[in-house]
């Protein structure tokens, strides 16, 4: 089938081709379910024919054009104008965002830190001014500072600690003190009574200026009398002390040594 556009292509050469005056009329077929096609006319008798006319003429028209003046366009500014322009009504929605600059909030400043204040720290006890060193025996003189609370509270648990435990002991356990019969310090005892009749035991010094130190080689109790022998070394007698338990806690009885026998006391440090 030849399609209507070669068609006419052809019949305007033939045209040509033809003597001068001649002219060619051309009735296009018509067919079933087709879109009625441009017929191609004559030219007026006054008017030169042009061929090349004709065939745009039968061409169908071009549809990339359009034959409406181009709308003038609108810029997003004024768009965005009228959209605000126009009334409002509820419920509608625009068709299309309206975007305008937002002017930037300002953040606001943060609260300031609270000051960080320095608890004052407590001054430390100031330590007294000793002119010679505290004994041990002298329990009213300290050579730190006043005692706290807590110091007070576990002296007073050592304290009664101790209380027990030395009422578990025998009579006789602690320090002793020998003297002659005029007063003089002859021999230090330490002795240790575990109570309930155990054995006892202990150790000497002598503090009549040699400074001597020993075990006690025998410690006998009968009854109220107690026997004390001290072996000072080889060589040198043992020293015997036969004592019996007198007023106020002491102990009164005879030393035996190389020098005779001789009063003597025993007391309590």
């Amino acid at each position: 089938m030849i399609r209507p556009g070669v068609f006419l292509l052809l019949l305007a050469t033939l045209t040509l081709a033809s003597p001068a005056g001649a002219q060619v009329f051309y009735e296009a077929p018509v067919t079933p379910n087709a879109e009625a096609q441009p017929q191609a006319t004559a030219p007026a008798a006054d008017a030169p024919y042009d061929p090349i006319a004709d065939l745009l003429d039968a061409m169908p028209p071009d549809q990339s054009t359009d034959s409406a003046e181009a709308e003038p366009e609108v810029t997003r500014r004024e768009e965005q104008e009228a959209l605000l322009a126009a009334p409002f009504t509820p419920g509608a929605q625009p068709t299309a965002p309206v975007l305008l600059p937002q002017t930037p909030q300002a953040i606001p400043p943060s609260p300031p830190a609270p000051a960080i204040t320095a608890t004052p720290r407590r001054p430390a006890p100031t330590r007294p001014t000793l002119d010679r060193p505290v004994m041990i025996d002298e329990a009213d003189r300290s050579p730190d500072g006043p005692p706290t609370p807590l110091d007070l509270g576990y002296e007073a648990r050592i304290r009664g600690s101790a209380s027990s435990a030395q009422g578990l002991l025998g009579p006789l356990d602690g320090g002793w003190t020998v003297r002659g019969p005029d007063g003089a310090p002859l021999y230090g005892l330490q002795l240790v009574d575990r109570g309930s009749g155990g054995a006892l035991e202990g150790a000497w010094r002598a503090m009549g200026g040699s400074g001597r130190v020993g075990l006690i080689e025998s410690l006998e109790r009968q009854g109220t009398v107690l026997t004390v022998r001290i072996n000072r070394g080889y060589g040198r007698p043992v020293t015997v002390l036969v004592l019996s338990a007198g007023g106020n806690g002491g102990w009164v009885g005879d030393l035996s040594d190389e020098s005779g026998t001789r009063a003597v006391t025993m007391k309590r440090n």
